[in-house]
This record gives structure tokens, C-alpha cells and sequence, in this order.
């Protein structure tokens, strides 16, 4: 490896399991391209209280001896080309345009900094990799797996308080459960029964087969025959929890979640089996990003990693598929299929947020009969799917 060619990575999202999936697609670019990775997360990321200090370094160990100071050289070129040994420190406010960002411009540059400030999914990275790398041939989900084992190492003092607990609370409770239950957002409301003239960054489509609804029924008789009714957040989980009981007799269900009246209907409705870590959470009417002190961020942090790690160890694993916390968990260790999933909305094809309220149109009885009649198959409606 060149020792004049690098690839600093920045933050993206300002979140902490955001900005690692964030730096496990640009590890990914380092190693296609031959660079030597350098994380650098400034001051004014979430989880990064103190002043002058690298965030990424407050959780993990750093992945190799190099610094950006080190980057900093006045006879380094840079690419994108408003990079300079000037200003490397700075947050850009117009990445958001992606302008100098195209992945096959960042995977061709001959520049000897190469700066990393914007998401690339590990799927779009696959098709650059080469038959001679340790990940070729391997599936999005095990590139990140290779990943995440390769680079990221958390710092001793969490893994002292991860170990402690789940000596404490898991170790003699297997079967355990871990269950991702994200705050209900309430600004999050979807109406599905005119999707086509919303633009909300959540809609995706689910490649699944579904078939269309019958052409038979006059679609003004559709209109008038169906009516709105609401899919409530986060109502899905029970029913998985349930079978999973029933089926393994679950004995603990170690809880993640940011929100107070979560915590207790979970408490109220499984009683001793629930354990869950003292940390930070908000009630229904608090901003999400709330924060007592700046000094006090690091211990957020940890929270956040802590939890991740221990639901990691637990033998079962129920997430939010628009978290990524969840996926976090899903890619710290490799999974069997039966054993993980994460839930969405899905509703004609398009995904939504599991802790979101969607209005689908409600089928009246009589069209449900003339649907069967006809012999189509109804569409889904607020279902939930494995994400795998």
C-alpha cells in the first residue's frame, strides 16, 4: 500500500450507527482502491462532546497510526478539488449537492487525499471488487459482516460495562430475545391512499411479486367502497415476540429503545422476562435530539454502542428496518435467517417506517367477497417481511 495515498472519513449523519455504516462502505472504497483509511469525526457530531477531539475515537479504537494531521501536507493534492491542507478540519455544507461525488470519480481519482463525506452503499461498491479481495463473491451482508469484524473494535472501558451486563442479566438467561422498538414519531404520518402525488424519502419498493388488484371491478366502485383506517406504530413486534415465546420459550427479551412509554407497556405486558440498560430516554413530547450538556454526550454514546453490542449476544434479534441501530446489530455477527428480522410497513409495494402511522384504504366486505369471487389476490396491507 502506498504510503502518500489516503482516504479521510468524514461524518455524514451526525449520528453514531449512521456514520459507521457510513465508514464501513468508504473502508470498503480504501481497501478497492488501495488507500489507507483515516476516520475523522469533528466536534459538532451528536455524540461528540469535547472540544478538538476525533468523535470516532470516543467509542472505538482508531484503525490505524494515521491522523488527519497527517493528511495535512502543503504538497498533497486533493480530490474533491475544494479540499486543501488548509481546510481538511472543516465541515463542507454543500455536500448535500454531491457535486465532485460521483463513486466511479472517488474510486478514479489520482489525488493523494481522497475526502469521504457522503454515503456509497456497499451494494453500489460490489460490482468495483476485484476477484483477488478477501470479499469477493460474498453478499451485501456478509461484505459488512467482513467489514465490521476487520475494523471496528470497541473501546475497553464499553466493553467492561457490555461484559458486565450481560454477565448480570443475560449470561444465564438463554434463549434471550433482543428487541429494537425505535420511539413512535408522531410528524411520521403516511397516507397511502394517494402515494403518487407525495415525495417522502421513505417510500422504496419492495421487489416482491404482488399482483394487481382486479381490472374487473370499475375503479369508481373501488372509491366509494373503501375507507381509510390507520395501521398503528410499532404494533407489529408483539405478534413476532409471541411466536418466538411459544416457539423457543424465551426467557429473557433485552429491550432497546429511546422511549419511556415503551419501556413500560413492554414491562407491563412481559413482566420479568423484559431487562433493558439504565440509559437516556426521551417521553412522547420531548425533541429527539435533547441533550442535558455537551460534556455528557460521550456517555449518550455509549449508551447507544452498549446497547448494539448486547443485543448482538443475545440468540434472537427483532429491529426496525429504517434504523441503523438495527442494522448495526444484524452486522456484528453472522446471523442465521431464522433468527433475525426487521420489520417495516409495507403497503402496494413501497416500504415504511415500522414506528410510523399509516392510513391504507380499508376494504369494504363486500368488495373483499368480490375479490375472491374474481379469484385475484388482495394486496398487502401493512405487513412486515424479513429484510434478508
Amino acid at each position: 500500500m502506498a504510503k502518500d495515498r489516503f482516504l479521510l472519513i468524514k461524518a455524514w449523519s451526525y449520528v453514531l450507527w449512521g456514520d459507521i455504516d457510513h465508514v464501513l462502505g468508504h473502508l470498503l472504497i480504501a481497501e478497492i482502491t488501495d488507500r489507507i483509511p483515516v476516520v475523522y469525526w469533528p466536534t459538532h457530531c451528536l455524540n461528540n462532546g469535547f472540544v478538538q477531539t476525533n468523535g470516532f475515537e470516543l467509542y472505538f479504537e482508531p484503525i490505524n497510526s494515521y491522523s488527519i494531521f497527517d493528511l495535512t501536507h502543503p504538497q498533497y493534492t486533493y480530490y474533491p478539488p475544494i479540499w486543501d491542507s488548509d481546510n481538511l478540519l472543516v465541515d463542507d455544507n454543500t455536500k448535500d449537492t454531491w457535486t465532485f461525488r460521483n463513486v466511479g470519480d472517488i474510486l478514479g481519482s489520482k489525488a493523494n487525499v481522497v475526502v469521504g463525506d457522503v454515503y456509497y452503499n456497499v451494494y453500489e461498491l460490489i460490482p468495483f471488487i476485484k476477484k483477488n479481495h478477501a470479499a469477493y463473491g460474498m453478499s451485501v451482508e456478509q461484505v459488512y459482516h467482513y467489514l465490521f469484524n476487520k475494523y471496528i473494535r470497541i473501546k475497553p472501558d464499553i466493553n467492561m460495562e457490555i461484559q458486565g451486563f450481560y454477565n448480570s442479566w443475560l449470561k444465564d438467561g438463554h434463549p434471550a430475545l433482543a428487541v429494537h422498538v425505535r420511539r413512535v414519531n408522531e410528524e411520521l404520518v403516511f397516507d397511502t391512499r394517494d402515494a403518487d402525488k407525495f415525495d417522502n424519502q421513505y417510500w422504496n419498493k419492495v421487489y416482491t411479486k404482488v399482483k394487481k388488484e382486479s381490472d374487473r371491478i370499475d375503479e369508481k366502485v373501488v372509491k366509494y367502497l373503501k375507507k381509510g383506517k390507520h395501521k398503528e406504530p410499532n404494533k407489529a413486534y408483539h405478534r413476532d415476540i409471541q411466536k418466538l415465546i411459544e416457539k423457543y420459550n424465551i426467557k429473557r427479551i433485552f429491550l432497546l429503545t429511546d422511549c419511556q412509554e415503551t419501556l413500560k407497556e413492554y414491562i407491563r405486558i412481559y413482566g420479568s422476562r423484559i431487562v433493558y440498560t439504565d440509559c437516556k430516554r426521551l417521553s412522547a413530547d420531548q425533541e429527539l435530539t435533547y441533550m442535558e450538556n455537551p460534556m455528557v454526550k460521550r456517555r449518550r454514546g455509549i449508551e447507544v454502542v452498549k446497547d448494539a453490542c448486547i443485543a448482538a449476544k443475545c440468540d434472537f434479534f427483532i429491529g426496525n428496518d429504517f434504523s441503523h441501530l438495527s442494522h448495526a446489530v444484524t452486522r456484528m455477527k453472522d446471523w442465521p435467517s431464522r433468527n433475525m428480522k426487521l420489520l417495516y410497513w409495507v403497503y402496494r409495494k413501497r416500504k415504511y417506517p415500522i414506528n410510523a402511522r399509516l392510513v391504507v384504504r380499508k376494504e369494504n366486505v363486500f368488495l373483499s367477497f368480490l375479490k375472491r369471487l374474481f379469484g385475484k389476490r388482495v394486496s398487502q396491507e401493512g405487513g412486515y417481511f424479513n429484510a434478508r
